[in-house]
């Protein structure tokens, strides 16, 4: 039976000191982490990490940087329910720790999945057991479901 996940953080390059505060707050709101792991991308995975950038005059610069050193993955069990609402919340937190720890634009401490469609892509990257890394199979936005 797959597995299914709620959201997926990754503590950039040069912030993993400050994961455990992340945690912290996430947990402190309810979030479960389901499975954790860090890495060093190679520069494909970042290119597949952030695609939806591609087309951006940062995108290269973005790659290089994720890829530059060991970031941090979890997989988070929220305990909201509905996309939007999860969505919500999980950029609410990555905000406020921008905010607090950010050196830049691109140095910004966290990325989080937009969507539940990124979220297996992003997933994959980082865990790479297929059962493991199984998301929904459908997403619902404004009463209306889509099969992924």
């Amino acid at each position: 039976m797959p597995k299914y996940y709620d959201t997926l953080l990754i503590v950039k390059p040069g912030f993993l000191h400050r994961s455990q505060i992340i945690l912290e707050v996430f947990s402190n709101e309810g979030y479960r982490v389901l499975k954790q792991t860090q890495k060093i991308l190679d520069y494909s995975e970042a290119e597949k990490l952030y695609i939806m950038h591609c087309n951006k005059p940062f995108f290269a610069e973005l790659c290089t940087y994720i890829s530059s050193d060991i970031s941090r993955g979890y997989i988070l069990k929220s305990p909201y329910t509905g996309e939007n609402h999860i969505l919500k919340e999980t950029n609410r937190w990555k905000d406020y720790f921008r905010k607090c720890y950010g050196k830049d634009e691109m140095r910004n401490v966290l990325h989080t999945s937009d969507n539940f469609i990124n979220l297996q892509r992003e997933a994959s990257i980082y865990f790479s057991d297929e059962e493991e890394t199984r998301c929904r199979t459908e997403y619902c936005f404004e009463n209306e479901c889509y099969q992924l």
